[in-house]
């Protein structure tokens, strides 16, 4: 579908083009400065170049011959030195975009660009027997919000939680629990147990490891332990990967025992996955693997026994340790493989951590020495850290880590108080919704307001504000409009179904249409850039241009009938409009707060 914006440049250039003064390929338009009144330009320099003629000159000869056609959403056409200027029609454009929403409805900004192509998105990822906390909650909320917005460009998505349930990590899990016994709670205590173990042992790993090196320091003979942590933890890790059956038990219990404390957090923040592939997944396809790297020469067979790589100058990197043992390059290497096999994508999206770039960089290279993924995009997006509102790093080493089910419960005890001060009346039931939808919000958008790259921290105070760039702010716009639309029911007269929109030209009413005509041009922007913040920043501007609106342009008491019911029309408009955007972050979009 042709959306406004799209229908206005195709009709510029297409009047332009019907002078004859121009051949096509010449006709390059920009979006004018913010100063100039205008909504699309034609620098006429390369143009008038071609021609021989002066600039200015072909603008004003432009604009005297291009007819005026009440058809199209082409109003003004002006010639400012060597632009020509042109300026949608605010009559037709009020009428455009309006009936554009009526008709779309929750369809609205949405696009067919990625039709009959499939997307994976990896993203969320906890690692096995931890809770999860911020640190992980920025790729579950950018990866959801890039599943969403590359579903509305049309594409088929597959969004995959890559669960890291495998390697000499999980193998030093086994061997605490060995070690130390099994925790006898349940649920998000069990992990909070199998966490202390797991420290426990790496602190006494640690000690090892200095006795070790005093001892080489000093000419020392090493000393001997029983039993060698270190060893001991490698040991579970490969015979977890041979299959044996004490270890796989231990694995399963940690597995099971994630995902269910995971999901209660995941039905929070409405994360849908349609795969959950832990890295166990491709325990089949690894000695297949690194047959292939072999074979292809994108790596070899160290002094060492190891096998590595060395590519596009790149530091060397392993992909079979000297004792059989993989690593999470060899199962990247094969989810990659699977993926493709099995999904056909036209992109794989990575959501990981920034500090992975090298480790992303050094994957995309061997994969494609290989010979997979050649016409397939592979794309890493990073992010930054969480920290304090003083810019310190959350770390569990630090005592300040802060883990998702008490972020997401602080977060709605937060907002509960913001409910109570501005609508007390409300039910409790719907308190306790709205309190929810409120709070959830506020920590899906402070992540998603800004570039993912930039770290982001956890104040509570800009994330709850009732003005200002926050989902709170955005919520309460959209219940503003729901609550007009109710008293405009509940009072009765002409409703917003008999509008006359050619009546809405009052500027600040042409601006908010401008804006929300911007919401398609918004979502592919936000899909080429895989750039959240695209949505995030239009969403914020909508409801500031609501508020303009809203101050400058009575509704209910807004005089004649006509104009009252266009104006309607508008407040229905932008609270759609809103909610889709709300929607395509994943936040909700409460009718009362």
């Amino acid at each position: 579908m042709d959306y406004a914006l799209t229908r206005f440049t195709d009709e510029v250039r297409q009047a332009i083009a019907a002078t004859g003064r121009v051949p096509a390929a010449l006709i390059e338009l920009t979006t004018p400065k913010a100063n100039i009144p205008a909504d699309l330009a034609f620098p006429t320099f390369r143009a008038a170049k071609a021609l021989g003629l002066p600039p200015p000159q072909l603008a004003a000869d432009l604009a005297a011959a291009i007819p005026r056609n009440e058809t199209t959403l082409i109003g003004a056409v002006e010639a400012s030195g060597p632009f020509l200027n042109f300026s949608m029609h605010p009559q037709r454009l009020a009428s455009t975009v309006v009936s554009e929403i009526q008709a779309r409805g929750a369809a609205y900004g949405h696009h067919a660009d990625g039709q009959g192509r499939r997307v994976v998105v990896d993203y969320s990822a906890p690692n096995i027997a931890r809770r999860m906390h911020v640190g992980h909650i920025r790729s579950t909320i950018i990866g959801q919000t890039l599943v969403n917005i590359f579903r509305a460009l049309g594409y088929q998505v597959i969004g995959d939680n890559h669960l890291g349930d495998w390697g000499t990590q999980f193998g030093t899990v086994i061997a605490a629990i060995q070690r130390y016994g099994r925790p006898a709670a349940e649920g998000e205590a069990a992990m909070a147990q199998l966490e202390q173990l797991y420290a426990r042992y790496n602190h006494e790993l640690q000690a090892q490891t200095e006795q070790k090196e005093q001892a080489i320091v000093t000419g020392q003979p090493l000393p001997v332990f029983d039993p060698d942590l270190e060893a001991e933890a490698r040991r579970w890790s490969l015979a977890l990967e041979q299959g044996d059956p004490q270890a796989r038990a231990i694995w399963q219990w940690c597995v099971d025992l994630t995902l269910a404390a995971a999901q209660r957090n995941y039905d929070r923040l409405g994360i849908v996955f349609d795969h959950a592939y832990g890295e166990s997944f491709y325990e089949a396809m690894l000695p297949e693997v690194i047959a292939e790297a072999l074979h292809s020469e994108a790596a070899y067979r160290d002094v060492d026994g190891s096998v590595v790589a060395e590519l596009d100058k790149l530091p060397r990197f392993i992909i079979q340790r000297n004792d059989g043992g993989t690593v999470y390059m060899t199962r990247d290497i094969a989810t990659v493989k699977f993926r493709l096999r099995a999904f056909d994508p036209a992109k794989i999206i990575y959501v990981v951590d920034g500090r992975q770039e090298l480790h992303f960089r050094q994957l995309f290279a061997i994969v494609r020495a290989m010979g997979y993924a050649r016409d397939v995009e592979l794309v890493h997006i990073p992010f930054g850290i969480v920290t304090t509102p003083d810019g310190q790093p959350l770390s569990t080493r630090k005592g300040n880590m802060v883990y998702l089910e008490s972020l997401l419960d602080e977060a709605v005890a937060r907002a509960r108080a913001v409910v109570e001060q501005k609508n007390p009346e409300l039910a409790e039931a719907e308190k306790a919704a709205v309190a929810e939808a409120v709070g959830v919000g506020a920590v899906i958008y402070n992540d998603l307001y800004q570039d993912p790259r930039r770290n982001i921290s956890l104040d509570w105070e800009r994330m709850l504000a009732t003005e200002g760039n926050s989902a709170t702010y955005l919520q309460y716009s959209h219940a503003r409009c729901c609550s007009i639309l109710r008293r405009a029911s509940e009072d009765g007269g002409v409703g917003p179904e008999a509008a006359s929109l050619l009546l809405l030209t009052h500027p600040s009413e042409t601006r908010l249409l401008k804006h929300l005509a911007r919401l398609p041009e918004a979502v592919r922007e936000a899909g080429d850039r895989y750039a959240p913040f695209v949505i995030a920043e239009w969403c914020y501007t909508t409801a500031r241009e609501f508020g303009v609106f809203f101050e400058q342009c009575p509704v209910l008491k807004a005089d004649p009938p006509a104009l009252r019911a266009a104006r309607l029309a508008l407040v229905a408009a932008t609270a759609r409009a809103l909610k889709n955007g709300l929607g395509l972050l994943g936040i909700a979009a409460p009718e009362r707060m």
